[in-house]
């Protein structure tokens, strides 16, 4: 029954995830610490585990749409690895308590971002046919830097670093919406697949009993959200998304507070 339910959830949170661009990770982690009491860092290397698998699937679902900004994404992926390794290192040395803290802090940064970019979808929008073909050093610039910042969250948060991408694309470099989503999905796939190594050789443990479920029903929600996302609208998402967060992030900080 366990198994059916994390199968479940794992399907929607992966559908919604995958349409605005994201790894699931600022879902997953909350919902095995909040929901079924795993350890922070046994949520986080099993969080990770579930997106290398997912976000590999949305990336092949996104390429066979034309949507994926391969010049950006490629770019996102350089500085990755030491990034995510600087991540373990301080997941390593910090306390399960500070890391859910510090993870409620992170999904209230995320929810700014995501009303912000609410507010910029119909600018974004309307820049949504123009070309980004052409890489300026400021654009290389700030691909680089969103590949660093992207591996230490991944790293040490256990989620895909994504919504450090998709702020830069968008807001940096005036990228479309649907465009940055579906290349930072892209970029988080290698940033994912680091991390879980890191993590393993580090000694966190995955729990099978949760990470098998989560891929099989990750794996159908990223092939299904792509899907979705081409007949969606994304305002109003993204907007309920805001909302969610920012409820998860103030019970996780409260309840490490008490």
């Amino acid at each position: 029954m366990l198994e059916l339910i994390l199968l479940l959830l794992s399907l929607v949170i992966s559908t919604v995830a995958s349409i605005v661009g994201l790894g699931g990770g600022v879902f997953f982690v909350p919902l095995l610490v909040l929901g079924f009491g795993v350890e922070t860092q046994k949520a986080v290397s099993t969080s990770l585990l579930a997106m290398s698998f997912t976000t590999a699937s949305a990336t092949l679902a996104y390429a066979k749409q034309g949507r994926i900004n391969y010049k950006v994404g490629v770019l996102l992926d350089l500085l990755d690895v030491p990034g995510a390794m600087i991540g373990v290192y301080l997941a390593n040395i910090v306390s399960s308590r500070m890391l859910a803290f510090l993870f409620g802090v992170f999904l209230l940064a995320i929810s700014t971002q995501l009303f912000r970019k609410t507010r910029n979808l119909e600018e974004s929008s309307m820049t949504e046919k123009t070309s980004m073909d052409k890489l300026t050093v400021k654009m290389v610039c700030l691909a680089l830097f969103a590949s660093f910042a992207s591996g230490v969250v991944a790293g040490m948060l256990g989620a895909g670093g994504g919504t450090v991408d998709e702020t830069i694309m968008i807001l940096g470099m005036g990228m479309p919406v649907k465009e940055a989503a579906a290349t930072s999905v892209f970029g988080m796939a290698l940033t994912n697949t680091a991390a879980v190594i890191l993590h393993f050789q580090a000694g966190n443990i995955v729990t099978p009993n949760y990470a098998i479920p989560i891929v099989i029903g990750g794996l159908c929600g990223s092939q299904l959200g792509p899907r979705l996302s081409k007949r969606l609208k994304e305002e109003a998402l993204r907007k309920i998304l805001a909302a969610v967060f920012i409820l998860i992030a103030l019970r996780m900080i409260l309840i490490q507070l008490t």
